[in-house]
Formats: structure tokens, sequence, C-alpha cells
């Protein structure tokens, strides 16, 4: 999949995305990774909505630059509305997991004009009742970004493994984890740290766009509980577990995940509020 590398200035600093041209007209998609994931977990997504134009954000990019005044998902989210104006969009859908899912919920609760559909993948309102092993590993990249340390490739690995089941090929495997060794840790740590302080089970009710809520039954980090939170709060949502799929179901079951994917975001009608149902 041939993609353009583009970027927008930022205050200090700048953000990366990945684009790729539309074979069809049809809404852009943005699509946000994970912390300790990175663009590329979108490949095969994006592949699937060929037809629209796809925007894969580097959530890590901001770090290159003077970040240190406000990094957090409010200033990613202020980014990536900053790149929607450079870009000229005015409307699109929006598809974030984890870190990338509370970046999505603030951009959907700020802008709900912008977002015409959102998808929410192993994500919360808020790290409230995180699971203590991904909780735990998280507190030791705190940790090492607060201590001004160094990222080890086993910490890198072990961390990114925790999101999928299964284990990608050799090459892709590679790729992820330069993503998040080339990082600088303080920057990683910071982001999460604002993570865990921010609660957005206030501002769901804003939430204006109809949201599909994924969660893997494998999922290391978030509960079915928080699947049911977003579900309940945001006024047009129905939440969907994948079985067999972990903390990122786009790696894990790519072609599962994707399908789901664009029948959400060709879906006409509204989804009816807080439904729940098992992917078949």
């Amino acid at each position: 999949m041939d993609t353009q590398h583009r970027t927008v200035p930022l205050p200090g600093t700048s953000l990366s995305y990945h684009v790729t041209e539309p074979s069809a007209d049809g809404t852009p998609v943005v699509f946000l990774h994970p912390w300790f994931g990175c663009w590329q977990f979108w490949t095969s997504t994006m592949e699937r909505l060929a037809g629209r134009p796809c925007y894969a954000v580097d959530l890590y990019s901001p770090a290159a630059g003077e970040w240190s005044a406000d990094a957090g998902p409010a200033a990613l989210a202020d980014a990536v509305v900053a790149m929607l104006d450079a870009e000229g969009l005015d409307r699109v859908d929006v598809v974030g997991n984890s870190v990338g899912g509370i970046v999505a919920q603030v951009i959907a609760s700020t802008v709900p004009h912008r977002v015409r559909r959102l998808v929410l993948v192993g994500t919360g309102a808020s790290t409230e009742g995180a699971l203590p092993g991904f909780a735990r590993a998280v507190d030791r990249w705190i940790a090492v970004g607060r201590d001004g340390g160094a990222a080890s490739r086993a910490a890198a690995e072990d961390t990114i493994g925790m999101l999928f089941t299964g284990r990608p090929d050799a090459p892709t495997w590679e790729t992820y984890v330069q993503a998040v060794l080339r990082t600088d840790p303080a920057y990683l740590a910071a982001v999460l740290g604002a993570a865990r302080r921010l609660d957005l089970r206030p501002r769901l009710e804003r939430i204006t766009a109809p949201t599909l809520v994924v969660r893997g039954s494998e999922d290391c980090a978030r509960t079915a509980e928080h699947a049911a939170v977003l579900a309940a709060g945001i006024p047009t949502a129905r939440s969907v577990e994948m079985p067999g799929a972990g903390h990122s179901p786009m790696v894990d079951q790519s072609a599962r995940f994707a399908d789901l994917v664009a029948s959400h975001l060709d879906e006409d009608v509204p989804h009816p509020t807080a439904s729940s149902e098992t992917a078949a």
C-alpha cells in the first residue's frame, strides 16, 4: 500500500501522518494508534477502505520537537484538528485504539460537528479499572520517563506483545519495536500520565457521531465494563466484542476488524443506544 508522508507544524514541533490516495469519493477516515503501537497497525484496515482517503496519524511524531510544555491526549487532539484544518477536511470519520481512542473521544466531544462516524477500540472514558498486568507495565514506562532513563528493547517488546494475542512476522514486528524505541521515553511517559489523569465520562454525552465500541475478548488492558461505559454514555452507540482478539484487534484479526469498521462507516441508519453484541 502506497502512502504519502505529510507533516503539519505545531507550536515548537510538528505532527506527521500518512495519507492514502482514494480510488473513489468518500468521507476521509482518520486513524489514531495505541501507545506502544504505531501508525502501521492500521495498514490492513486502510487497504480494506481503499476507496476512501485515509489519514494514519503518527502520535509519536511531536516527540521530535519541543513537546514538554503540554503532552497528553488533549494536546494530541488539538494537533489532529490542526491536521484537519491543514488538509481542508471539514468532517471525517475517526478510528482510535487505546490512547488513540482517548484522543478520538476528546476530538469527538470537543468538535462534534467535525466527526461523522466514530470507532473506539480497546479503550475507555477513563483508565480507572485497567487490568493489573497492563497497568504495571504502564507504571514502569512512566517511571523510566520520569527518571530520565532509556527505553530498553526488552521492555518495548514485552509491552508491544501485550497488545495482541499472536506475533506478526519478523519485519512487521521490527517495525513496531523501532517505532517505540525511536520515541523519547519522557514523551511516552508524559502522555501516559496525562491519559491516566483524564476522565472523559462527563463528556461522553457531547459525542453526536454514531459510535461503534470494539473490544477484543482477550484484551489485557481494558475490561468489558470500559466498553459498557462508553456504549451507555455516548448517545448513539453500540458495542461489539471480538472473540479471541486482544487489545489491538486490527492486528490480531485484521480482516474481521476491517469488515466491522467498513460496515459501521457505510451504515446509513444510526445505531440504537447502548446495545451490545458479539462479532461473528
